[in-house]
């Protein structure tokens, strides 16, 4: 099955003074409810994110908890089969690690999505 890419921006899902955007997450849960009333049977989310936003470990650390979160709150949309590895992730020091921790904290409440 072909997943279909829906992007989710770092800056639309962290507020600018830190915590979660419930307003735009909200927004993100309807319109993949909505794909999926339209029949679409598989998305992949792809975070999307400068690399200004991930200059280090901490930076990777805070956006895989802020996908995290993403994850927790479209959990119930049956056609997000999982997410695509964030490319800045790749290029990194501690790369493996990085991707890994990414994966396994999705991972913990989502078994069953795929990473690309």
């Amino acid at each position: 099955m072909e997943l279909k890419k829906v992007e989710a921006a770092y800056k639309d899902i962290v507020l600018p003074g830190g915590g979660a955007n419930e307003e735009f997450l909200a927004a993100l849960r309807e319109k993949l409810k909505g794909m999926e009333e339209g029949g679409c049977q598989g998305v992949l989310i792809c975070p999307l994110f400068g690399a200004e936003d991930c200059k280090d470990t901490d930076a990777a650390l805070e956006i895989t908890a802020a996908y995290k979160h993403c994850a927790r709150r479209i959990k119930d949309c049956q056609a997000v089969k999982g997410f695509e590895i964030p490319a800045a992730f790749k290029g990194m020091d501690r790369a493996d690690e990085i991707i890994e921790n990414f994966k396994s904290e999705l991972l913990e409440k989502h078994p069953h999505y795929v990473f690309e």
